[in-house]
C-alpha cells in the first residue's frame, strides 16, 4: 500500500471516528431532552388538570369533557381518573401509530413515557386520583426525525471533509511523487536527473542523493561507451587500409555461416601478395603502405554494390572478400578485374610483377560450413593458385545430401502452415555463476506426421531460401500466444525473430492484434530476442515494436551482437534484459573491450550470454572472462 493511501486511511478514520463520537453525544443529549420532556409534560398536565377536575365537584360529564380536552390538544397516551377506591370514574387512551417509525430505530432507542399523578379535590373531598401519560410515538418521531438529520449532516460534512484532506494529501506529498517515478527510472535502468527539489528537507536530501547516483552510473555508461567504440575502432579496422581487419571478419562470420542465415552461399575471395619485402626495399614503406590503400580502396569499390559484402584484410600481405549470395562465375569476373587492377597499380608504383604478384583463390562456400571449413577451403584455394598460370583457383565442395529438392521443401512447409503443423521444443540457458536456469528458449520443430518430422536446423534454411520465412513465424507467433497453456507457466522463454519477419510490412499489425487479443492472459514471462544488426540502427520501425512488446510487460534481448556498433547509446535507451554473443567472440576480445562492454552493460542492468558453448573447457575459458550465462550443448550436462 503507498504511503498516499496509508496516510489517507488513517486520517479519514481519525476523522470519521471523531464525527461519529459527535454525532452519537448529540443524538444522546437529544434524546434524554426528549425524554426529560415527556416527564414534564405528562406532570404539567396532571397538575393543571386536576385543579380543573376539582371545580367539577365530581360531575362525571364536566369531568369527562374537561379530559377530552386537554387529551384532544396534547400528545398523550392516555389519561385516567380513578376514585379512591380505585374504581376508573373516567379513561381516554389513544391509539398508537408507532408503526411508521422502522423497527431498528425502535429497538436500538427503548422509551418509556413516564406517568405523572395527581390527586382531584372537590373543596376538603378527595374525588380521585388523576394519571396521565405522555405518548412515546411522539418522542420517536422526533428523535427520529433528529437522527436523519444528524446523519445528512454527518455525511455532508465527512465528505467535504474527505475532499479537503484528499487535496491537502496530494499538495504535501506531490514532491514524493517525484522521488518515486525517479526510483521507478533507475529500477528500469533509466537515467532520469530531477531538477525540482522538493521543499521538504527529508525528501530534498533523498532526491540530491539520487540525482548524484544517477549522474555517476550515467557517466559510467557514457565511458564505458566512449573506451568500446574506441577500442573497436581499433580492434576492427586495419591502421593502414581502413578496412575491416581478420578479428572482425571472424566475428561477423558465425552470422553468414548458420541454418537460419539469409544467404544460402556465397563466394570467399583470398588475395594474396607476395615480394612485399622486396617491395619495401625497392620503394619504401611509406609508397607501398600507398600502393595497399589504392588496392583496398578499388576492392571497395567494386564491392560496394554487393550485399553484405565484407572487404577486409587478414594481415600484411592478404586480404578477404566475402562475397554472400555470389555466383562462382561472377567471382571469377571479379577477381580477374581485381587481379588486373592490382597489377597495374603495382605497375605503376615502379615495381616489377617477377617480384611482387598477386594470387587469387575463391571458395564457393555454403552457410552450413563451418568457419574453420571456411578458412580452410579457402586458404587451400589460395595455395593451389600458386601453381596456376593464371594464379587463380577455384574450389568448391560438394553440396550436403539434402533431405528434398526445393520444390519439395517449399510444398512441405506450405502444408504445415496450412495445417498448423508446428510445435516449441526449448533448451535451457543456465547461470552457472549460481547454478540455476536463466530462460528456455524456444525452438520451432515441424510436425506433419510420423514420416514428416524435422527440426529447425533441418528444414528453416530451406524456409528463408522459399521466402515463406514471415508465413511460419506469423503462425509460431500465433500459437505462442494462443496456446500458451501447453507451455508451464512458472518459468520464462525467449523467442527469436529473425530481421525477414520483422521487417515485413504486415508484421507490426499482426503482433498487435495478437498482443491485444491475448497478451493478458500470458501465463508465464516471454521475452523476444531482437538481432543486433536491427537494433542497433535504432529506428522509428524497431522502437516502435519495442514500445509494443513493453506495452505488455514484454521483455527484449538483443543476439548476434558484435558490438560493431558506431555507438552504443542505443542499448541505454532500448534496455535489452541481455546480450546474446557467440563464446568465440567473448574469448577473442581483449581485456580492455571486454571490460569496457562490462561496464555498459552492469551499468544498465544488462546481463551477457554465450552461446554456442559445447564443452568444458570453453565454459571454464568463458568464466575467466567473468561470463557465466552460457547456451548451447554444455547446458545439457550442467546439473542445477
Amino acid at each position: 500500500m503507498t504511503l498516499y493511501k496509508q496516510t489517507a486511511l488513517i486520517l479519514s478514520l481519525f476523522l470519521l471516528i471523531i464525527l461519529s463520537t459527535v454525532l452519537i453525544l448529540n443524538f444522546h443529549s437529544a434524546n434524554k431532552s426528549v425524554q426529560d420532556r415527556l416527564y414534564e409534560d405528562a406532570k404539567n398536565t396532571a397538575t393543571s388538570l386536576s385543579f380543573s377536575l376539582g371545580s367539577a365537584n365530581g360531575d362525571l360529564s364536566m369531568i369527562s369533557t374537561m379530559i377530552n380536552a386537554n387529551f384532544d390538544s396534547g400528545n398523550y397516551h392516555n389519561i385516567t381518573l380513578v376514585d379512591t377506591e380505585k374504581n376508573t370514574l373516567y379513561e381516554r387512551v389513544a391509539e398508537s401509530d408507532i408503526r411508521i417509525i422502522p423497527e431498528w430505530f425502535r429497538k436500538l432507542i427503548n422509551l418509556k413515557a413516564p406517568v405523572a399523578y395527581a390527586n382531584v379535590s372537590a373543596g376538603w373531598s378527595q374525588v380521585g386520583i388523576l394519571s396521565v401519560q405522555s405518548d412515546a410515538t411522539y418522542a420517536y418521531k422526533q428523535l427520529y426525525e433528529i437522527f436523519i438529520d444528524l446523519l445528512l449532516s454527518f455525511a455532508l460534512i465527512a465528505t467535504i471533509s474527505l475532499a479537503i484532506l484528499n487535496f491537502l494529501l496530494h499538495a504535501v506529498l506531490k514532491p514524493l511523487k517525484l522521488v518515486q517515478k525517479q526510483a521507478a527510472a533507475i529500477t528500469r535502468n533509466e537515467f532520469i536527473i530531477q531538477d525540482k527539489l522538493p521543499c521538504t528537507k527529508e525528501l530534498a536530501d533523498v532526491v540530491l542523493g539520487m540525482n548524484s547516483m544517477v549522474l555517476k552510473v550515467k557517466t559510467m555508461f557514457e565511458k564505458g561507451n566512449e573506451e568500446l567504440k574506441a577500442h573497436k575502432e581499433i580492434e576492427y579496422t586495419d591502421e593502414i587500409t581502413q578496412l575491416k581487419n581478420r578479428k572482425y571478419l571472424m566475428d561477423k562470420l558465425p552470422a553468414y555461416l548458420k541454418i537460419d542465415a539469409s544467404y544460402e552461399g556465397g563466394v570467399n575471395i583470398i588475395i594474396a601478395f607476395s615480394g612485399v619485402i622486396e617491395a619495401n626495399e625497392k620503394i619504401g614503406h611509406k609508397n607501398v603502405d600507398k600502393l595497399f590503400v589504392n588496392i583496398a580502396n578499388n576492392f571497395k569499390t567494386y564491392t560496394k554494390n554487393i550485399n553484405d559484402s565484407i572487404v577486409s584484410r587478414l594481415n600484411g600481405t592478404e586480404f578477404s572478400l566475402l562475397l554472400p549470395n555470389y555466383s562462382i562465375d561472377n567471382a571469377l569476373k571479379l577477381a580477374k578485374s581485381l587481379q588486373k587492377d592490382s597489377q597495374d597499380m603495382i605497375l605503376s608504383s615502379g615495381l616489377d610483377l617477377n617480384e611482387t604478384s598477386i594470387t587469387i583463390g575463391l571458395y564457393a562456400y555454403n552457410h552450413k560450413d563451418t568457419i574453420s571449413e571456411l578458412l580452410s577451403h579457402s586458404d587451400n584455394a589460395l595455395a593451389q593458385a600458386k601453381f596456376n598460370h593464371e594464379n587463380i583457383h577455384i574450389e568448391e565442395t560438394a553440396n550436403a545430401l539434402e533431405i528434398m529438392g526445393k520444390d519439395a521443401w517449399r510444398d512441405t512447409i506450405n502444408e504445415a502452415i496450412e495445417k498448423d503443423k508446428f510445435s516449441f521444443v526449448s533448451w535451457s540457458v543456465i547461470d552457472t555463476k549460481v547454478n540455476t536456469l536463466a530462460h528456455h528458449i524456444l525452438s520451432i520443430h515441424l510436425d506433419l506426421d510420423r514420416n514428416r518430422s524435422y527440426s529447425y536446423a533441418q528444414f528453416m534454411a530451406p524456409t528463408i531460401h522459399s521466402g515463406l520465412c514471415s508465413h511460419i513465424y506469423k503462425k509460431v507467433f500465433t500459437m505462442l500466444f494462443k496456446n500458451s497453456h501447453i507451455l508451464p507457466s512458472a518459468s520464462t522463454y525467449s523467442l527469436r525473430l529473425p530481421q525477414e519477419y520483422l521487417q515485413d510490412q504486415e508484421t507490426y499489425s499482426d503482433i498487435s492484434k495478437i498482443m491485444h487479443a491475448n497478451a493478458a492472459r500470458l501465463p508465464f514471462k516471454l521475452i523476444i530476442e531482437l538481432p543486433d544488426e536491427l537494433v542497433r540502427q535504432d529506428s522509428k520501425n524497431i522502437r516502435k515494436y519495442i514500445e509494443l512488446f513493453r506495452k505488455y510487460n514484454i521483455e527484449i534481448g538483443i543476439f548476434e551482437f558484435i558490438g560493431e556498433g558506431e555507438d552504443y547509446q542505443y542499448l541505454q535507451d532500448l534496455r535489452p534484459v541481455y546480450i546474446k554473443c557467440e563464446s568465440n567472440y567473448f574469448l577473442n576480445q581483449s581485456d580492455q573491450s571486454l571490460s569496457s562492454l562490462r561496464l555498459i552493460t552492469d551499468s544498465i542492468g544488462i546481463s551477457l550470454i554465450a552461446v554456442g558453448v559445447s564443452d568444458i573447457q570453453t565454459l571454464e575459458k568463458l568464466k575467466e572472462k567473468g561470463i557465466y550465462i552460457v547456451q548451447g550443448e554444455i547446458t545439457e550436462h550442467i546439473l542445477i
